[in-house]
């Protein structure tokens, strides 16, 4: 069963990880503490061909110091990035982070993205004073992209119009770019208020073998998006199952949808990458006369 890492959880965990940290006997002067400051995650290109755009969404991390001289390991637990943790450690020590992504876009899901690279590096620390860590992270080697769509192409794999409807289909565009030459763009009005694009390849999961299995998405957008796959089986008959979503996002967003339960309990190994949205209503009107929606970088990804 998926544990749910609630903020209150979370304050616990580094309560008690500081407690740890700064363990005395009664009658002794309260030590001195030293401070580490860890800033944010950068995202750095090894295969830009490969991998596509490191954009990211870095939200946490998991951290831990290992004394070099004694090799005896102390956890920092889950903190917030940026942070500032007070340690009652002294020497020559190396810090290890692991990123931390909202799994689904829901902070009550807090998960180490297993496509990124823990970071490890030097870290000398003494009382009062601040040591500050820049931590780095790539996509790991293993990684195994099936699909990258940037829309810097003249065509782009969501082509298929699944509402049959070619004034909602998605387009490419440089009205507004996340990054690069254009992203990804579908327009919706009171006469065409709905759309439901589709990836134009089928994709065959052995989940086994895959282990995970995420789907990435920059995206803008005026309305809800729900994101999901058709699953289709040999006699080519499909079901659908749409289990995440976005609310409306005035500036471009980033995230991690985690598609393996879905995958793992579709009963068949053959997807199709489904994303729909519609005009929303409010007392049987629509509530906006036209709406926009942006996307970017779109990536499935497993081992």
């Amino acid at each position: 069963m998926k544990k749910i890492i609630t903020e209150s959880m979370l304050a616990a965990v580094f309560v008690l990880t500081t407690a740890f940290l700064f363990i005395g006997c009664d009658g002794e002067d309260e030590p001195i503490p030293a401070y580490i400051q860890i800033n944010d995650f950068e995202t750095v290109s090894n295969n830009p061909t490969y991998h596509g755009s490191v954009s990211h969404k870095i939200t946490n991390a998991t951290a831990f110091v290992t004394d070099k001289t004694t090799n005896k390991t102390y956890s920092l637990g889950m903190l917030s990035l940026p942070a500032k943790v007070p340690v009652i450690v002294t020497g020559e020590f190396d810090i290890s982070l692991d990123p931390v992504i909202k799994s689904n876009g829901n902070s009550f899901f807090l998960e180490v993205y297993p496509f990124y690279e823990r970071f490890t590096g030097p870290v000398t620390l003494q009382p009062t004073v601040e040591s500050i860590v820049n931590p780095t992270t790539s996509y790991i080697p293993d990684a195994n992209f099936r699909l990258i769509e940037n829309f810097e192409g003249t065509g782009h794999l969501f082509s298929v119009d699944r509402d049959n409807n070619p004034a909602t289909s998605l387009e490419i565009s440089d009205e507004d770019v996340f990054e690069g030459e254009s992203s990804g763009r579908i327009v919706l009005d009171t006469s065409n208020n709905v759309f439901v694009v589709a990836s134009n390849q089928l994709y065959e999961i052995n989940m086994p073998e895959a282990g995970k299995v995420f789907m990435e998405v920059n995206y803008k957008t005026d309305i809800p998006l729900e994101f999901g796959v058709l699953a289709i089986n040999a006699l080519n008959d499909e079901t659908p199952s749409f289990e995440f979503g976005v609310f409306a996002k005035e500036e471009w967003n980033k995230i991690y949808f985690n598609l393996t339960n879905l995958v793992a309990t579709a009963g068949v190994n053959r997807f199709v990458l489904v994303i729909r949205g519609g005009l929303p209503i409010e007392n049987g009107q629509f509530a906006l006369n036209e709406a926009k929606v942006y996307l970017d970088n779109i990536k499935l990804i497993h081992f």
